[in-house]
């Protein structure tokens, strides 16, 4: 195109746009003054041209960041290549093409992406790549050197150039003339005429040395050879344009083909040379066939899958569409005129795809359609295959979104299913072996129709396509997917057995809601699913034992050697404190599902019932009064209370009978049998007949019992039963069913429960013996004893024998007890406090242990035994400090008048029994306190529980209120520190009145200071003693001691009282505020 062409093109185009972007209502004269303007932009350089100084800029610094990310060569290796791209070879190019230059080098630059960071990540891939296209230049150099720079042909031998210069000039050879004529051509000077060989300038007219030619000659001669065998037939000799210079050059012939297409060498077809013929053997050598069964599969198939083989199958007719695979790629071929060269894809029948589909889904494996990772499980469609009478991508797509995905679910829920029941691996429970079975029995419709289908497409090949593979099979293959879904959501993949079965039951449940469509399918699983741990349930019921082999229940036996009373006891299962973060949350997640809480209240419950009724041999009376006949097992009971629950509103619920598929075996055996039998009635020897129908007799009557007797129940025949029972959702029916059961069952085990605690193992009686012994309600039986264990503990003597305590508190116990007496016993808990002869020290390191049975320890337990201990000890601090306080009798001097005034000593002595008569009114106070929780009887209220749980509830409260009520919880330490202080004040109280009276005594002390002398010459000590007893006595440190730990207790009972809202507390409060000394 010339320069006014395209200025005319131009300006068209320019007029064009302006009519389409201005309003075409407007003038000519407002468009053509718009027209010049936009040719006065079109004109100005600064709207066209590229900044030629920003571009060399940025070249500038990519080649400098790779000079310091130590990557010279490819910064010089740009440097270079921009540079030829900005090189021209026509010198006299205009500015503007210039500008076509930079703006291609910007483009190339705009378009790079993060050069360094990809030579980083692959510097020897990178570095591969700038060799190949530094050599990919030098190649396009020099063949744009030898195309434009005329070859010299060695072809100058064995011819005597000074006779051929000198004759005349050859007329140029024709098109159509022998090869042999156009081999060469060669041009010489105008002026040439008669030569001679000896002149010697002619060497230099010729292109090479006169003594080189021959060499040079043979060598063209051959060349010339190999490119007229190699070349195609209608190929010619250009003429060599004539030169006005006197040498001559000597050019190989080019191979141009007649219909004016160029071609160049690189896209030349270059066929491999083939081997030369080989003559035939004289004689044939034969192999022996080996009988291989599998080498069909691996010769005969095998091969097709490879990637570099290419099949293609005979069409099934003459039709053109009938092989629209590959002629559609060759339509595509043809039409970019082989610019893109698009693969021929390998085409096979329908029936062969057909037949690979129904062989993945059965055993998956890699075939011509299908490629199979064994590592990563994963099934993909081969590229370049297809049918004949469809593409390629539309194959690939159909199978992608119509097929492939029922693969994988097929082969997921097989893998799992083999994994798990056919191999048990690891993880594998009983819970998940029943819902793999209930998964299993569900594929099998779909893979009945899938064989149905394989034995029409191989009885008939016609009937069967793809299309109607995917439209027969699009339902199936979605309840395989809802299936797979399932299968995800259900199975666990970490954690302990008992978690993976307890999130297995969870998941299943939050499926069975109204509002999930596939709530029926998943009602079918989880009936099939709580297998296991209803059998598991069923055991403890009638064996009272937890049969729990595999460790997947939600409870277990608790073996503790230490705690002998929580040994043997069930427990939850939780996971251990070191285990993954995702397990303690999926654990979370499990405990807040409803049906686990009702499982797990049912086996916590029965724990005790059950094992408590196998010890005292009730088990058996209880299961003899539950069935009249064989027991029935708590699984069947459960497949019926289903069943009953559906009818309720679903009355036209099909029976079993009704959706089970009878099998055609079966079924042509039972009609033989039937011929069989009909034909030897006729039959007049009884004998023979017997003799030929006898077994299939047997077999009839064998078959008839077992189809009265209770078939299993199914996953696939609960689900077609719900199905037809109604078309609506269905409630929640299996956790209600299951519930209604266990609370039957519970109930009557915790009607013989409470009656074994009652009657045979007397739990009020020990409750009422503990009351009467630690509480000290009987303690008119038992003050003998604690008045001499008191005195001995004063007294210093050796009195922490725990056999002789227990002993002597047998005996007197044993005439009102003797059926509880011989189980408690003492022992001594800390020897250091014991050997005080503080009573209210020493009874802090004695304790009473009371011997019951494990089945009495599961309800009467340690912590309630320390509740027991704790206040037995209060009680005989109590009890002691009133004995010792009753028992200080009333200091009286022989001489002297009564009824005088008091004197200074008598009114220390009246001080001292105020002290006295104070403490006593404050202890009978806390006494009179306490006592009125020890008078709540709770063995009367032991009829009114109904099972286990509620009799440990109501001695749980007990001990707790009597805690409380005897201030021994741990909010009340400040009070028992107080009352501590209170009790050390009896024992110095004490002392002082033992001082005090032997002051105040008749009898004279031999070691006494007073010397002084009566009237009548003998020693009057009493003035003197007197004196010393006053100026010694403690009675004002006692007084305000007392008064000190009387205020502190009124404070601390207020506090409690009105400040932490104890009300229990308020009559003590009244009675100790009202009662401070001041």
């Amino acid at each position: 195109m010339t320069t006014q062409e395209r200025y005319d093109y131009m300006g068209f185009q320019l007029q064009n746009l302006i009519r389409k972007l201005i309003d075409p209502k407007i003038s000519n004269r407002e468009l053509l003054r718009h027209e010049q303007m936009a040719w006065n932009m079109l004109r100005n350089s600064r709207s066209l041209s590229i900044n030629s100084h920003e571009v060399s800029r940025r070249l500038a610094a990519l080649v400098e960041r790779f000079q310091v990310e130590n990557m010279t060569t490819f910064g010089e290796t740009i440097k270079d290549l921009s540079a030829k791209i900005l090189s021209n070879p026509s010198k006299d190019i205009s500015e503007s093409d210039q500008d076509v230059l930079w703006s291609l080098l910007e483009m190339v630059l705009e378009m790079t992406y993060e050069p360094v960071q990809n030579i980083r990540r692959n510097r020897s891939g990178m570095e591969h790549r700038r060799l190949h296209h530094l050599e990919s230049v030098e190649d396009a150099d020099q063949l744009a050197i030898e195309e434009c720079s005329p070859r010299t042909n060695p072809a100058e031998a064995e011819v005597d150039w000074v006779a051929l210069l000198s004759e005349d000039l050859l007329p140029p050879p024709s098109p159509c003339g022998s090869s042999s004529d156009s081999l060469s051509d060669w041009t010489d000077s105008d002026d040439s005429s008669d030569s001679s060989s000896s002149n010697p300038e002619l060497a230099v007219n010729t292109s090479l040395e006169l003594l080189d030619m021959n060499n040079v000659y043979e060598r063209a001669m051959e060349e010339t050879e190999r490119a007229i065998q190699t070349s195609e037939s209608n190929t010619f000799l250009p003429t060599a344009p004539r030169s006005s210079r006197s040498n001559f050059r000597i050019t190989q012939p080019q191979a141009l083909i007649l219909n004016n297409i160029h071609r160049d060498r690189l896209r030349r077809c270059k066929l491999p040379p083939l081997p030369s013929l080989i003559p035939p053997k004289l004689a044939t050598v034969i192999k022996k066939s080996v009988q291989d069964p599998e080498r069909l599969l691996r010769l005969v198939h095998s091969y097709k899958w490879e990637p570099n083989v290419q099949i293609f199958t005979k069409p099934p007719n003459p039709h053109p569409m009938a092989n629209f695979a590959v002629s559609y790629v060759q339509f595509l071929k043809r039409n970019v005129c082989g610019l893109i060269d698009y693969r021929l894809p390998s085409t096979t029948s329908e029936v062969y795809l057909l037949r690979e589909i129904l062989l993945m889904f059965v055993r998956p494996n890699s075939c011509l359609f299908f490629e199979v990772d064994k590592i990563t499980h994963k099934i993909q469609v081969r590229e370049h295959i297809s049918i004949c009478s469809v593409s390629e991508g539309t194959i690939r797509h159909i199978l992608n979104t119509e097929v492939l995905r029922a693969m994988d679910d097929m082969w997921k829920v097989r893998r799992l299913i083999e994994s798990n029941i056919m191999y048990l691996g690891y993880g594998s429970t009983g819970t998940l072996g029943c819902f793999l079975y209930g998964v299993k029995d569900l594929l099998q419709p779909i893979c009945a129709s899938l064989l149905e289908y394989e034995v029409l497409v191989s009885a008939e090949p016609t009937k069967g396509s793809l299309l109607d593979f995917v439209a027969r099979f699009r339902e199936p293959f979605r309840e395989l997917h809802i299936l797979r879904r399932l299968v995800d959501d259900a199975v666990l993949k970490i954690g302990p057995r008992f978690l993976r079965s307890a999130f297995l039951l969870s998941r299943l449940y939050r499926h069975t809601m109204p509002h999930v469509p596939h709530q029926k399918m998943a009602t079918a699983l989880l009936m099939i699913s709580l297998k296991r741990y209803v059998d598991i349930i069923d055991a403890w019921w009638s064996r009272g034992s937890l049969e729990d082999f595999q460790s997947e229940f939600i409870v277990e036996r608790w073996v503790d050697e230490v705690d002998i009373e929580q040994s043997g006891t069930v427990r939850q299962r939780t996971p251990g404190e070191d285990d993954d973060p995702r397990i303690r949350e999926v654990f979370k997640r499990i405990q807040r599902c409803p049906f686990y809480r009702l499982l797990l209240q049912h086996a916590l419950d029965s724990g005790d019932s059950q094992e408590l009724l196998a010890n005292v041999g009730l088990l058996g009376e209880m299961l003899a009064a539950t069935y009249d006949t064989k027991p029935r097992s708590l699984y069947e009971e459960l497949a019926d209370q289903l069943i009953a629950q559906v009818k309720v509103y679903s009355p036209c619920m099909p029976t079993a009978g009704e959706v089970t598929v009878v099998d055609p075996r079966e079924a042509l055996i039972q009609e033989q049998h039937n011929q069989l039998l009909a034909g030897a009635s006729t039959m007049g020897n009884p004998d023979l007949q017997t003799l030929f129908v006898g077994m299939v007799e047997e077999r009839v009557e064998d078959k008839r019992v077992s189809g009265k007797m209770r078939q299993p129940l199914a996953a696939g025949s609960l689900l077609k039963r719900l199905e037809g029972a109604t078309r609506m959702q269905l409630r929640v029916e299996v956790p209600e069913a299951l519930g209604k059961i266990l609370l039957r069952r519970q109930t009557l085990a915790n009607v013989y429960a409470m009656q074994a605690y009652t009657k045979e193992l007397r739990v009020g009686g020990h409750l009422h013996f503990l009351r009467h012994s630690m509480l000290l309600e009987g303690y008119f039986i038992l003050l003998p004893f604690y008045q001499s264990l008191f005195r001995r503990i004063e007294s210093g003597e050796t009195w922490t024998r725990a056999s002789q305590l227990t002993s002597e508190l047998c005996d007197v116990q044993y005439t009102h007890y003797p059926r509880f007496a011989s189980g408690m016993r003492f022992t001594v808990t800390s020897k250091v406090k014991s050997g005080s002869i503080k009573v209210y020290e020493a009874l802090d390191g004695l304790e009473i242990a009371y011997d019951m049975s494990l089945s009495l320890h599961r309800v009467i337990r340690r912590r309630h035994m320390e509740v027991y201990n704790a206040v037995w000890r209060l009680m005989l601090k109590i009890k002691w400090a009133l004995w010792k306080l009753e028992n200080l009798s009333f200091i009286r001097r022989s001489k002297g008048d009564p009824y005088a005034p008091l004197d200074l000593l008598g009114l220390t002595v009246r001080r001292l029994e105020i002290l006295r008569f104070w403490l006593m009114y404050l202890i009978n106070s806390l006494h009179t306190h306490i006592m009125e929780c020890l008078g709540q009887r709770v063995e009367t209220k032991i009829e009114k529980c109904t099972n286990i749980r509620q009799l440990k509830s109501l001695i749980d409260e007990h001990t707790t209120s009597l805690k409380n009520f005897c201030l021994l919880s741990d909010e009340f330490t400040a009070f028992r520190i107080a009352l501590e202080q209170l009790f050390h004040l009896v024992f110095v109280l004490d002392m002082e009145w033992t001082s005090c009276t032997s002051y105040l005594s008749d009898e004279g002390d031999a070691l006494g200071l007073d010397a002084s002398l009566s009237d009548d010459g003998s020693r009057d000590s009493t003035g003197g003693k007197s004196l010393e007893y006053l100026a010694l006595n403690q009675v004002g440190e006692i007084e305000l001691t007392y008064i000190r730990c009387h205020q502190t207790l009124g404070e601390i009972l207020n506090s409690l009282v009105y400040k932490e809202d104890h009300g229990f507390l308020t009559a003590l409060e009244v009675a100790i505020n009202t009662s401070v000394p001041y």
